[in-house]
């Protein structure tokens, strides 16, 4: 009966010790989550107003805007204010990966959440929105909302990336590791378009802005990962948990055994 209450015990305790190792790996986890959160995969939505002089002429007053939905998380109306690319003189905003459905709007800057001076109609994203833009046309709808189409473009270098891709294609630029990890740095809080259009950029003698960067985190001891597989990390955690909980049933057991056996002889 003794015996029998013992190995209970050992049971009982390493399966204890295993929980405490399971929380402390989904405390871990979360953390790790929280640290990457900033990483968020999003597409980007690009708007043309050639054709619609007015609708970017008045920025002190009407800003240039989107409202976006259809996704796990939508825009306040009316909208969030989009960005000016030189590069491809285009307006942008980086959406969330999976919204559906935008509406483009002349925010009123002394009230962004009113209703805005003008509106496009609501259009469905297409399938690839990196390479369309949506072109805004003088024709509006009974109700005054601007009409327009998608068409697509390849879209050259943009403003942001050509100057980050600046910053490291000389020697000197990027010859310690002080310079290689604020290059890291930077790189890592690009948009995931501006982070796949480095990627394939041809920064000269045939190598891509990744090849370059990766070499640079490579000689220069950089541990900072790019874009870090979050899923992955957690993975990886679980294995470790399940792991240290094996080895103490293991080593519990055979303390108990040994223990047992010592006053066996004695």
């Amino acid at each position: 009966m003794k015996k029998t209450t013992k190995i209970t015990n050992v049971i009982l305790g390493t399966l204890m010790v295993g929980f405490f190792a399971l929380g402390f790996s989904s405390l871990s986890q979360n953390r790790d989550i929280e640290a990457d959160a900033a990483t968020v995969e999003t597409k980007r939505v690009w708007l043309h107003t050639t054709y619609v002089s007015w609708w970017d002429g008045d920025l002190a007053n009407a800003l240039v805007g989107v409202h976006y939905w259809g996704g796990t998380s939508s825009s306040d109306w009316a909208g969030v204010q989009m960005s000016k690319d030189n590069a491809n003189n285009l307006w942008y905003f980086d959406v969330p990966s999976d919204t559906t459905a935008v509406k483009f709007t002349r925010i009123k800057a002394s009230d962004p959440t009113a209703e805005p001076f003008n509106k496009s109609v609501d259009t469905n994203l297409p399938v690839n929105p990196n390479l369309n833009r949506f072109e805004l046309w003088n024709s509006s709808t009974l109700s005054g909302e601007q009409e327009g189409a998608w068409v697509g473009f390849t879209p050259v270098s943009t403003t942001i990336v050509a100057n980050f891709a600046a910053t490291i294609d000389t020697s000197e630029e990027a010859c310690s590791s002080l310079a290689t990890q604020a290059a890291v740095n930077a790189y890592n809080t690009l948009s995931t378009f501006e982070q796949n259009q480095f990627d394939v950029l041809d920064v000269g003698k045939g190598v891509t802005g990744l090849q370059r960067l990766n070499f640079l985190k490579s000689f220069y001891g950089i541990d900072t990962p790019l874009n870090q597989n979050i899923t992955q990390s957690n993975n990886d955690k679980n294995i470790l948990a399940i792991s240290i909980i094996g080895v103490l049933g293991v080593f519990a057991l055979l303390s108990y055994f040994f223990v047992t056996k010592k006053k066996h002889y004695n």
